[in-house]
Parts: structure tokens; sequence; C-alpha cells
């Protein structure tokens, strides 16, 4: 499998007689495929493909024997990737923070063809776009056709204005969205979309429905106050989206979220779950994944910084629930890994879940002003999940 995998790459890297829409695949084939992560090589992060597949993690940077660091020369040096990266013909494009400032975030873009990086504009760069009266940014960092859109720009009252981004073809940056929308999917022809309301709770009202010239031909479920919206099951014609739930006076209750099926053809809307437990989900055809706290979590042992009892609070639990049925079950529980549910993410047949360990019975001393600090050993790394053969593999983000 390690040897396919090798083969994959190769064949992305060294194909040279074709355009680019032709040497490599499409961005919905290539995150069927791959998560773009970091790998820790000698104590160093470095961006790398992870393939939940083989279990293989590579990193981007071609030479086997760098050390990825800015003395060695390495072109990906000091950089972190953060979530939401996107390919698109050949290319990934990505945030990251330099040498660990991570209140800055420049713009990265890796071209698979020639394996140069280059950084397209930076955090400073960007902000020098925008005129002195709107100078607060929030992130986006997300992809969606030939655009991946990187920051809101807000007035000083916090008023959304537009959202600037990168058109992937012409590589500049520019204003991409006057309305801030953020598209959901494709719908044949159309695209689905909805507006944030950045000032309050970052919710929407409705989601609208755009033609090919980016007009607003319909807006489906005004009424509803919509959280999240998941567009895995569109091509049957489904759409799940998350809302708080609404309680005896009318008003909504961000602590409780129910869950809805909505059908694009017949126009019914439903509830899934009128509880859910959980706002970081990821859907594969009829099931979603997630994570939770748990009532009685598995203690981890004693923390001598904070002088304190730890417990693993996710239990190490991965849950599947039914949206036809509401039904609940685990799909893995290993109490020895702490889960981080923010990172789960859908690469073909697998879930793929970020883990974090600390082993309290190992670690090393630091005198310092206040007394003696403990290190403790840590890991971090993946449990991948099979949802077609239901097993579960652990791999680790250290290189070999």
């Amino acid at each position: 499998m390690k040897s396919l995998f090798c083969f994959i790459i190769a064949l992305f890297l060294l194909l040279c007689g074709c355009s680019r829409e032709e040497q490599y695949p499409s961005n919905d084939d290539f995150f069927e495929k791959f998560l773009l992560t970091d790998l820790y090589v000698n104590g160093v992060s470095t961006p790398a493909l992870f393939h939940p597949e083989s279990g293989t993690t590579t990193p981007l940077c071609s030479d086997p024997l760098c050390d990825h660091t800015e003395k060695a020369g390495c072109p990906f040096a000091g950089y972190y990737p953060e979530r939401e990266p996107y390919y698109y013909n050949g290319a990934i494009w990505f945030l990251s923070t330099e040498n660990g400032n991570f209140s800055e975030r420049d713009l990265i873009c890796y071209d698979m063809d020639n394996r140069k990086v280059s950084r397209i504009i930076s955090f400073s760069e960007l902000r020098e776009m925008i005129p002195d009266d709107r100078k607060e940014l929030t992130r986006l960092s997300y992809g969606f056709g030939d655009s991946y859109f990187l920051y809101t720009v807000l007035e000083q009252d916090q008023t959304p204005v537009y959202q600037l981004g990168v058109n992937l073809n012409s590589r500049k940056v520019e204003v991409l969205d006057n309305d801030y929308r953020t598209p959901l999917a494709r719908y044949g022809e159309k695209t689905l979309a909805y507006t944030q309301e950045l000032r309050t709770t970052g919710v929407s009202w409705g989601i609208d429905i755009l033609g090919k010239d980016g007009s607003v031909m319909e807006t489906i479920l005004p009424d509803k106050r919509i959280s999240i919206a998941f567009t895995d099951l569109l091509p049957t014609d489904k759409l799940i989206y998350i809302t708080a739930a609404k309680t005896e006076n009318g008003k909504y209750d961000w602590g409780r979220m129910t869950v809805w099926l909505y059908d694009m053809k017949t126009r019914e809307d439903r509830v899934i779950v009128n509880d859910f437990p959980s706002v970081y989900i990821v859907s594969n055809g009829n099931d979603l994944y997630y994570t939770r706290y748990v009532d009685d979590p598995p203690l981890l042992g004693f923390d001598q910084n904070e002088n304190k009892e730890k417990y693993n609070r996710s239990g190490g639990i991965l849950y599947r629930m039914d949206i036809r049925t509401g039904k609940e079950t685990i799909a893995f529980e290993m109490p020895a890994y702490c889960l981080y549910g923010t990172q789960i993410y859908h690469v073909g047949q697998y879930i793929v879940v970020g883990y974090q360990n600390k082993n309290y019975d190992m670690y090393t001393e630091d005198i310092t002003g206040n007394g003696i600090w403990y290190n403790y050993q840590k890991e971090t790394g993946y449990l991948v999940y099979d949802t077609v053969s239901t097993q579960t593999a652990t791999y680790r983000k250290e290189s070999p």
C-alpha cells in the first residue's frame, strides 16, 4: 500500500506533458484521498499530506534529508498549515503562520509540478490593501470553485463590508464577494450560499440559491437561523442543517441544537434530532460522526503544574448517528486517546480524528522563577476509522 501511495505522489509530481487540468485530479478527487496536515521531523513542524488508506504522511518538502529549518534552506521553514487548505489544479493553497506568530497569517501556494512554494501575500501586505477605517479582519480560510476566501473585512463597529480572497486562475488577491456570503455547494448549475451575521452569533437567516451570475434566485428556509449546513447529500437532493432549538417563548436556545433534513425537490423540512450533543460534525452518506464530552471521563493522571487530576473529557469515543432514524451508536471507543472534537475530517471512506496525549508519568523538569515546571511527554496524531471495514488505526505525527 505504501508503494501505491508513493506511486500516486510521483505521478502527481512527474507528469509534465499535459495541461494542469489533465495532470492533476479535481479538488474533490484530491481531498477524497489526502488530508493536508503537518508532520514533526526532529521536533520541527512541516506541511505534509496524510493518506488515510495507507497511513502514510509525506512532507511537501521533497528533500528527504532536509530538517525543515530556515538554516537548512527549507522553503517551508517556520510554516504551520491551518485548517481548510484548498487544492486547485495542481496547487495547494493555505493560510499559514510564520515562525510561530499566530496573530498573523500569510497566504501560501505550493505548486506540485515544479515543487515550488510561494508566499503570495503577507498578512501585513493584506492589511495595507484595506482603508484605514476598515482594519479588522475575520478569518475565513476556505475554497470554493476557482476562489479561495481569506478574510471578511469589518468596519470599526464590526459591520462586515466584503470578503477578500484569491482568484485562483489569475492568482491575484481581490474582493471576491461584496455580500460576504459563504458558498456551501453546487446544486446543478446553481450555488447554495448563506450570509453570516458576524456581529452577533455568526449564524445565517436562510440559505440563498444563486444563479450562474451570482444573483439570488431564491432563498430557502428564510425563517431559520442556521449555524452549520452539510451538503454531502445534495446529489440526492438532501440538505442537512443545524440550528438552535426554540424555547416556549420563541427565542433560540444556543445550548440546545437541533438537526434538520431538507429535501430540495419536495421542500419537505423535518427534524432528525431534537437535542444534538455537538457542533463539530462530519457527514458520510446517511451517518453523522462527532465527539462530545462524556459524563464519566477516564482518569489520565495527575498534572503537577496545575496540581490536579486530568481526565479524558472525550472518553476517546467517536459517535455515529443515522440521520434516517436519529439512532446514536459508537463507531469506536479508545479511552487512552484524547480526541480533538474540532479536528474531525471526512476523507473518502475514512473518518479522521486528531488526538493529543500526555503521559503524566514521563516528564522532564525545568527550574523557573516560580519553582519547577514539568514538561510531560506528549504525542499527537490521528485515529482513522474505516467506515467500510469499521476498523480503526492509529498514526502519530512524529516522523519515523
